[in-house]
């Protein structure tokens, strides 16, 4: 992405264009997270509701093609995920949407991308599952202009400072490049964690422990084909 993807989240779309990678990325790259329960008096009963990240990339008509390569979404260290209490499924069955990832399925998403202008937008359906050792599974689908049939592989694990979980994603090869000499650039990736759906001991997937200074904390750590890195940081609102 000069994006996301993934804290998840939150976001993926495709810009694609043909030739080399020469220069150093100019697009901005964009992330906003919201949470539709910010209490944490009503979190601690439910969970923080729909949890949102939408990743975005304002794309530069001077760049050249390029595509995001590692994302890293740092989440606030007052946010629980309880992924250890939700059933699992594997990466394969997540590609196949397989009928053991039912019960994994911990949320959905939309992503916008751009084969070029001549050709038109390609429209990505992402449903996210629960993957064992705090595996998440992000499985994108696309028709046209070109079949996209993928899953993205995020490792969600402890972080430090005001984080206290990330979400570690190495974009796959064939998403950052979909034909010989066709490079791909997210410019939009939106993912919705169910915030309804309760895992073993009647827990959410994501709670909401504490709220300092009436706001959530989020980061994201986006590297690209050409070497360089941006790292767009964003709030959310909470109360106590």
């Amino acid at each position: 992405m000069r994006k996301l993807p993934l804290l998840v989240v939150g976001v993926l779309a495709l810009a694609l264009g043909v030739a080399g990678i020469a220069q150093a990325v100019n697009s901005k790259q964009g992330m906003k997270v919201s949470v539709s329960k910010s209490s944490v008096k009503k979190a601690k009963k439910g969970g923080v509701g729909t949890f949102t990240v939408a990743l975005s990339l304002q794309r530069d008509p001077s760049d050249p093609p390029f595509a995001t390569s590692t994302t890293v979404v740092h989440f606030d260290k007052n946010l629980v995920f309880n992924y250890k209490k939700f059933p699992t499924c594997t990466a394969a069955q997540a590609l196949a949407d397989a009928g053991p990832c039912r019960k994994a399925q911990v949320g959905t998403g939309t992503a916008i991308g751009q084969a070029s202008i001549a050709v038109g937008p390609e429209n990505l359906t992402i449903k996210l599952y629960n993957g064992k050792s705090g595996q998440l599974y992000l499985h994108l689908r696309g028709t046209t202009p070109l079949p996209i049939n993928s899953v993205i592989v995020g490792n969600l694990g402890k972080d430090r400072g005001k984080y206290g979980y990330k979400l570690s994603v190495n974009v796959p090869a064939n998403l950052q490049q979909p034909a010989p000499g066709v490079y791909a650039a997210l410019t939009s990736f939106i993912t919705k964690v169910n915030g309804s759906k309760k895992g073993k001991g009647g827990v959410p997937y994501i709670g909401l422990k504490g709220c300092k200074g009436g706001k959530l904390n989020f980061g994201g750590d986006f590297g690209f084909t050409d070497g360089t890195k941006q790292s767009p940081t964003t709030t959310a609102k909470c109360k106590k």
